[in-house]
């Protein structure tokens, strides 16, 4: 396996881990990594890069253009989307950088568009999920709440966010309790008067959905044209802005077998992550599926899969199928550093 140079895009908080697993790989190869973003504060200055460029925002006219000229300039064989708003744009343009050699790990834009939408989702994987209506009208809401079950609660989420942006969780005590405003590994909340005043400001139509008590619980896949080749999930204890922070990787059969029939099904190609909610009787019901690399990515690596080199291969023609030894109990918390640079 000879060097090979990869840009990460839309670079974000959870990216220096990812430049390790990228660098610190089980073959020894080389790996030049470069990284851009549309805001200069969100790049990874102080992490191992060859370097750092500020881009056009990603609607804006000259983005292609510009990421382009960053990879010819670069010699880049290898671009990885890291946000899921980029994802269906760069689906679309990837011929623009393929002719020129340069490779984009990304699924098809058929796969993003159903994966990427969790209306889209629900509408082909109702049986998975828990209850689900998309309405702008506050009146839905309440006739949705008459159809849940006694004691449950609702949720309410942005039908093409992730990362947490947009969810909060329909609880009149707790919407009201000061002590949960921002409060760390904690949802928000929202009480029906509030929503009631969101709802007639709304321009598009939002996700209600019953909220499921219970353990978050995430795999992550490495799929090629949607043969699954690895998979590996884990529980979240604490999550912070839809990432883990304290977790623990962890068998589970079922979502196991949910995440591989959606792959084939949606013929998913490249890394993918499947978010589950695991009931206190262990009902696994499907949450979001999210086409992309994902924060939790290098704590799959620790325990034995580094994915996204492994991706990587692939895309240069290299197909590792080897089976992996994955150190299940294995337990993650963050402690996050501060990083200093000028």
């Amino acid at each position: 396996m000879k060097e090979f140079s990869v840009l990460l895009t839309c670079c974000g908080n959870h990216i220096s881990e990812r430049i390790r697993n990228l660098k610190e790989n089980e073959d020894g190869v080389n790996v030049r990594v470069y990284a851009c973003n549309s805001h200069e504060d969100n790049l990874p200055f102080g992490c191992d890069v060859e370097g750092c460029f500020v881009v056009p925002a990603i609607h804006e006219p000259d983005y292609i253009e510009t990421v382009i000229r960053i990879c010819e300039e670069n010699c880049i064989d290898i671009i990885i989307p890291t946000v899921t708003l980029e994802l269906e744009f760069m689906a679309e343009h990837r011929e623009d950088f393929e002719k020129r050699g340069i490779k984009v790990s990304i699924a098809s834009p058929e796969a993003i568009r159903i994966s990427n939408n969790k209306l889209f989702l629900y509408d082909r994987y109702s049986s998975l999920m828990p209850p689900t209506i998309a309405t702008k009208d506050f009146h839905d809401l309440l006739s949705f709440r008459s159809r849940i079950a006694s004691g449950h609660k609702l949720c309410v989420k942005l039908q093409d966010h992730c990362g947490g942006n947009g969810f909060a969780i329909l609880d009149e005590d707790k919407a009201k309790d000061m002590t949960y405003f921002n409060r760390k590994y904690d949802n928000q909340y929202v009480s029906y008067e509030e929503m009631e005043r969101i709802m007639h400001r709304l321009d598009k139509p939002i996700l209600l959905q019953e909220y499921i008590e219970g353990n978050d619980y995430s795999v992550s896949v490495l799929a090629d044209d949607g043969k699954v080749m690895h998979i590996c999930g884990y529980a979240g204890y604490a999550i912070e802005h839809g990432a883990i922070e304290y977790g623990e990787i962890m068998y589970n059969p079922k979502a196991y077998e949910i995440a591989k029939m959606i792959c084939e099904d949606l013929c998913l190609d490249g890394n993918a992550c499947f978010d589950f909610r695991i009931s206190p009787n262990g009902d696994v019901y499907l949450l979001e599926v999210n086409p992309r690399v994902n924060a939790s990515l290098p704590f799959v690596a620790e325990a034995g899969i580094n994915m996204l080199y492994l991706r990587c291969k692939r895309l240069l023609g290299e197909f590792d199928e080897s089976p992996k030894r994955i150190q299940y109990g294995l337990k993650m918390k963050k402690y996050h550093e501060s990083r200093y640079f000028l």
